[in-house]
């Protein structure tokens, strides 16, 4: 059913940083597309118990972005670099991004599978 590895690449990101992501995601060659969500959470920085007069000691939760990028394996490098190089402020803060291996993928409309599911094919060539 499926021949090339596929790979998801789940990024935790500022908010702010989205459209300057997506214009860098747009921009690598057959790119399949992204889904995001705004998310709630905290890293490590505050993981520990709140000490009095921390902001974290109301509330530790933080708005943030998760990103989904589900791409053939031979991509996944440049969607992880672009998504770092577009999300990097130097702070605190910027994120985190992990892939993992896809067992299936299957388009609902086409019946497609495998990274065939992935990008629109008109004629031969992928459709944006």
């Amino acid at each position: 059913m499926q021949a090339n590895p596929l790979n998801a690449v789940v990024a935790f990101v500022q908010p702010f940083q989205l459209e300057s992501i997506a214009n860098a995601l747009r921009a690598l060659p057959n790119f399949p597309g992204i889904s995001v969500s705004e998310v709630q959470g905290f890293g490590s920085r505050e993981a520990h118990s709140p000490q009095v007069g921390e902001p974290t000691e109301v509330d530790p939760f933080r708005k943030t972005l998760r990103l989904e990028v589900f791409c053939r394996g031979a991509d996944v490098i440049a969607v992880v670099e672009t998504i770092q190089r577009a999300s990097h402020t130097g702070n605190a803060g910027d994120g985190k991004i992990f892939v993992s291996p896809v067992t299936l993928a299957h388009r609902v409309r086409t019946g497609e599978w495998g990274d065939n599911a992935l990008t629109e094919r008109h004629g031969g060539r992928v459709s944006r």
